[in-house]
């Protein structure tokens, strides 16, 4: 490895290190946002200060990262969708595909432990009754550009998903469709697990569930590559 090579790498390491840091402080905040909005039955009933304080963080610090309660609960999807595609880049090159997708996945929507069901469903029943506005909702889809619901981002996570699961395949995702489809797929897969792990008469445990769902996804990537050519422009729909 030349010099140049070594340097750009320790630089992509370092870049790699402050995004995660970055990341790490906003899910603290985002997830002290939670943790009030659930104990005080709604977000309307929590200030910016009180989640400041259960962060462990100053005011200022809240208000560097978010510039209301609602962006700081609502940043919650989007940023474990940035989160997962930055653990999925730093797994081991010579790790299975769908192996390293799935453990990605996993470690950013479990955070280390099972989810309990009764949270995840009084937090939608608190968001359906009205503590989140219209009008707030709008104002974190259209500047955190996530929906501001637990365990649930699914445009994100493909988005996010997409550029570095074509890097790890080596191709160009704006000239193949590949990388789209399994991004697509994970989106899909994530979603279905999450909402049969809700079902009451379901036992079976959410890391699990995921896990299987994700791989499952993944084995898409074992198809051929999908290049965006002539071929598929001729078979279009006029």
């Amino acid at each position: 490895m030349s010099a140049t090579e070594n340097q750009n790498e320790n630089e992509a390491e370092a870049g790699s290190r402050r995004e995660r840091k970055r990341l790490e402080t906003r899910n603290c905040i985002s997830q002290a946002a939670l943790q009030l909005t659930l104990e005080n039955n709604g977000l309307q009933n929590v200030s910016p200060d009180e989640i400041a304080e259960r962060a462990g963080v100053s005011a200022r610090t809240f208000h560097n990262y978010f510039h209301s309660r609602e962006a700081a609960l609502g940043a919650l999807p989007g940023d474990r969708a940035r989160r997962v595609a930055l653990a999925f880049s730093e797994r081991p090159a010579d790790e299975p595909f769908d192996v390293a997708l799935a453990e990605a996945v996993v470690a950013e929507y479990t955070l280390g432990h099972e989810p309990g069901k009764e949270s995840v469903r009084k937090l939608r029943e608190i968001m359906a009754n009205g503590s989140f506005s219209k009008e707030a909702l709008r104002t974190v889809m259209d500047e955190e550009g996530a929906r501001p619901h637990l365990l649930e981002s699914m445009r994100q996570l493909e988005v996010q998903l997409t550029p570095v699961i074509a890097e790890r395949l080596g191709l160009d995702p704006s000239e193949d469709l590949l990388p789209r489809i399994v991004a697509a797929a994970v989106n899909g897969a994530v979603r279905v697990a999450t909402k049969y792990w809700l079902h009451e008469d379901v036992d079976v445990p959410y890391t699990a569930l995921l896990r299987q769902a994700v791989r499952t996804a993944a084995a898409l990537a074992q198809q051929p590559a999908l290049p965006l050519g002539p071929s598929l422009q001729e078979n279009e729909n006029p």
